[in-house]
């Protein structure tokens, strides 16, 4: 077994969701049924594409332990087919002093965080995948509020569903909240600049604190203490 980062680089943003769709969405299928994928999980970059920091046209990264090799031999004929792909590299990560995918997420992260991670990520991707499956269009991370979706329902609501679904409670949710919201602060800072996290800071802390007369009309208009189940 041997961790490696296949590198997928695109002509357009377009042409990296088509490749999640067309083809990943099914080929991951055949990783877990298959001899050369012992674990692993993917990234998309398109996202980024409109910051300095972002890609020019589309990124998908494939991040896995397994039999490199193999991988490459079994699909590669897949992605020499696929329109809009640019090039692809492979990275080998015994080429960078690490035997595993693993041994590399527990260096990054500790040995308790990256083995966590390196369990959680791959267990994400298949969710990412069927979510690219079900829905033709993604959602709006916070859905507008209409007659139709009064509690504008949207991306956020995953986050929320799954912490019930696996057992966690009203006040595990805020603090994964805040706990994301601080993360979040620094990678900015990381990718973006100082000032850029600083600016979000204060973007958040203004909405927060004027949230206080909505939520205390909320109280006003709505029976509370009341509900006999979450």
């Amino acid at each position: 077994m041997i961790g490696a980062t296949l590198k997928f680089e695109f002509v357009t943003p377009t042409d990296e969701d088509r490749f999640i769709r067309e083809y990943l969405v099914d080929a991951w299928d055949r990783f877990l049924e298959s001899d050369f994928w012992t674990n692993g999980w993917f990234w998309r970059y398109s996202q980024f594409a409109e910051y300095e920091s972002g890609p020019d046209g589309g990124l998908v990264r494939i991040v896995f332990d397994g039999d490199p090799d193999a991988l490459v031999e079994t699909e590669s004929e897949y992605w020499a087919d696929f329109d809009g792909l640019q090039s692809w590299d492979l990275q080998r990560y015994d080429e960078l002093g690490y035997q595993s995918l693993l041994e590399q997420q527990q260096d990054t992260r500790g040995e308790l965080g990256g083995r966590w991670e390196y369990r959680m990520k791959s267990l994400l991707s298949q969710f990412a995948l069927e979510y690219h499956r079900e829905f033709s269009t993604p959602l709006p991370v916070v859905g507008e509020k209409t007659q139709e979706n009064p509690l504008q329902v949207g991306f956020w609501s995953a986050f929320h569903n799954l912490m019930v679904q696996c057992g966690y409670d009203w006040y595990d949710e805020t603090e994964l909240c805040q706990k994301a919201m601080e993360n979040r602060l620094k990678w900015i800072a990381n990718y973006r600049g100082t000032q850029a996290a600083l600016k979000e800071y204060v973007h958040i802390l203004s909405e927060w604190q004027a949230y206080e007369q909505e939520l205390e009309e909320w109280f006003e208009e709505n029976p509370t203490g009341e509900a006999s189940e979450p």
